[in-house]
């Protein structure tokens, strides 16, 4: 397939990493300081596009860059930047306000030096709808730093433009496994545990391979059968476990695909594990809390309605849940994955193209 030049893409993702990078405060037990910071993130946007994000909470400003685009017909380029005013909440978010070239008309997004997660509206993509954006700073560099067996949970549409998926059948949220080994091969397996296949078959499977540029660190040409589907990029955590982004920019294969998916280090949990409150966007708009003690979570998107964690269910590191029906909320179940990372990503088992993202807050 050919897209625009890969050298070109990761030119602009160098050029905007080797800015305001700062050392690794890592994902686990992550907390919204009010002292102000600046950081860079290496970003997704829900919608097949490459970020780059830097925000300077004091300044209250922040800066974008595009350093990859499924959009180009609509006008996007690769390269172009500019700032904008972040304005507090005063809960650890920010209001982002237009910036001065009108790519991005508005959003809310809360960062922590880690990671960075919420929404921003960008009328070349999706008008006002609200585009999901989840990132990472200080980035993985090498190919064998990406070695690991994850699970992972994540959305794709197979056209561009659907930034917010509610009622589109053409999108669909996934959840499975996969491993990467240290020349940059990876597999994938959707809706099965690679580790266990005789329990939990792959539905589907997809094999491929990595591929960095040495003067570029951080992100990551992911390649499939027939050439490029994706950028990939990732950080390690404050307890060595990995968290993973795939931006997928599919324009090659039969179904297409455009969004993105959260992967981390597959590792068997134990009640508590992942206790904590994480601040969370789905790719339906919207922005809820979620708590979490113990095999009990609670979900301001469910007022008033407990409801409970399977640890290690579907498979080790996965946590399925349910939230019984009341008379304030419909109820829900699905498939949330959590690793102690800080990191909380859910699917849900009655809205097929739901997917949600967020992390640990407190």
């Amino acid at each position: 397939m050919k897209i625009l030049s890969r050298l070109a893409q990761l030119g602009v993702m160098a050029a905007a990493l080797s800015v305001g990078l700062l050392a690794a405060c890592g994902g686990g037990g992550a907390s919204s300081s009010t002292v102000g910071f600046e950081e860079t993130y290496t970003s997704s946007a829900g919608a097949g596009e490459v970020m780059q994000f830097r925000i300077n909470t004091t300044n209250h400003t922040y800066t974008y860059t595009i350093a990859g685009t499924s959009y180009a017909a609509s006008g996007v380029a690769v390269g172009q930047s500019s700032s904008g005013a972040l304005t507090s909440n005063g809960d650890g978010t920010y209001a982002v306000g237009a910036s001065g070239d009108g790519f991005i008309q508005a959003g809310r997004v809360r960062p922590i030096r880690a990671m960075f997660v919420g929404h921003v509206a960008i009328n070349a993509i999706g008008g006002t709808e609200r585009i999901p954006v989840f990132g990472l700073s200080n980035p993985i560099t090498t190919v064998a730093g990406l070695a690991d067996s994850y699970n992972f949970e994540g959305f794709s549409c197979n056209a561009r433009g659907m930034a917010n998926v509610t009622g589109r059948a053409g999108c669909r949220s996934h959840y499975g496994t996969s491993s990467i080994d240290t020349s940059g091969n990876y597999s994938v397996c959707i809706n099965g545990d690679l580790g266990n296949t005789g329990a939990h078959p792959c539905t589907s499977t997809l094999t491929g391979t990595l591929q960095a540029v040495a003067a570029y660190p951080g992100v990551f040409d992911y390649i499939g059968a027939s050439g490029h589907i994706g950028w990939l990029f990732a950080f390690t955590a404050s307890n060595g476990k990995k968290i993973m982004v795939i931006d997928h920019d599919d324009h090659i294969s039969l179904t297409h695909e455009f969004g993105h998916s959260v992967f981390t280090s597959s590792v068997a949990l134990n009640s508590g594990d992942v206790d904590g409150k994480y601040f969370v966007k789905s790719n339906e708009g919207d922005e809820h809390l979620v708590t979490i003690a113990g095999s009990s979570v609670a979900l301001t998107l469910h007022p008033g309605v407990t409801g409970t964690l399977t640890y290690n269910s579907p498979w080790n590191g996965m946590m399925s849940y349910d939230v019984p029906a009341s008379g304030v909320s419909l109820g829900a179940s699905g498939v949330a994955m959590a690793a102690g990372t800080g990191v909380y990503t859910s699917v849900s088992n009655v809205d097929p193209a739901r997917f949600a993202v967020g992390f640990k807050y407190q």
